[in-house]
């Protein structure tokens, strides 16, 4: 793993939160209002009585009154989080509330030889699940996903939330842009995982889940494993699994963290965001 600094960032790969299409029609079904930047880019605001919150999430295009104004921004305050740029225009302050996640990672998906570029531990698990006829993975559609996320037992205290998350952003779906893997210890679901496909050439990670018989079976390896293929055969290049723990997250998300590091190929912090008050 390497950690890399912004400038170093692919210009082809985008934050998924404020690039993907499906995840803007999920946006303004959280009642914010979204605007558009060039390209893919996308920004939005929410509204906190008669004051408004406007935030421009790793884009590198700087809020301007212009924009701000044309889609219907009057008052408070803005967030700027930028995603590549370090030269950062005049009179922006920086804002040392935390207002975002700020470590996140990428790999590469070059060719089938992918899993070489993996620590040790997870090619050895790989190795383990090839070997067990077992276990098989599959793809199955929204509804099922849903169904067995719901009637698997799991220690998971925000699974109601992430239920309801993956319900509401997958009715938005006409594209099937999210895949959804189950994998099965003979007929039992054991574990899932659901990606979002977006720009044509990434994937991020939306939701998982790990049933007690996970760990000893490797099945969480064989599930990031089959990410890594599906996202090969679809002519995906960039696998992001979104958030790494950093300060502001509870402690309970290091063994999470520690267990991605063992897949990735980059690392990159967003230390700084940036305010102004219009």
């Amino acid at each position: 793993m390497k950690l890399i600094t912004k400038k170093e960032l692919p210009k082809e790969h985008w934050y998924y939160r404020s690039s993907s299409g499906l995840y803007k029609k999920y946006l303004e079904k959280c009642w914010l209002k979204v605007a558009p930047l060039s390209g893919n880019n996308f920004w939005w605001i929410k509204s906190l009585w008669i004051f408004q919150i406007a935030k421009f999430e790793r884009v590198d295009i700087a809020p301007t009154p212009e924009v701000l104004k044309k889609n219907g921004f009057k008052h408070w305050m803005v967030i700027w989080i930028p995603y590549s740029l370090t030269e950062i225009p005049k009179w922006w302050k920086k804002l040392y509330l935390n207002s975002h996640f700020t470590t996140t990672w990428f790999s590469e998906v070059l060719d089938e030889y992918y899993y070489k570029k993996w620590k040790d531990r997870a090619q050895r698990a790989r190795k383990k699940f090839l070997n067990n006829t077992d276990l098989k993975i599959e793809l199955v559609d929204t509804l099922e996903f849903q169904k067995i996320y719901g009637e698997t037992k799991i220690s998971q205290p925000f699974k109601k939330s992430f239920m309801k998350y993956h319900k509401t952003i997958s009715s938005f779906d006409e594209k099937s842009e999210i895949k959804n893997m189950i994998c099965y210890l003979w007929e039992k679901p054991i574990a899932g995982l659901s990606v979002i496909d977006y720009n044509w050439n990434s994937s991020a990670h939306l939701v998982s889940f790990l049933s007690n018989e996970w760990k000893k079976l490797q099945a969480w390896t064989w599930l990031i494993d089959f990410w890594f293929q599906n996202s090969l055969k679809n002519w995906i290049k960039y696998i992001n699994f979104d958030h790494l723990r950093d300060k502001y997250m509870s402690f309970d998300q290091q063994w999470y963290t520690n267990f991605k590091e063992n897949f990735m190929d980059y690392k990159i912090v967003y230390k700084d965001s940036y305010f102004k008050i219009y």
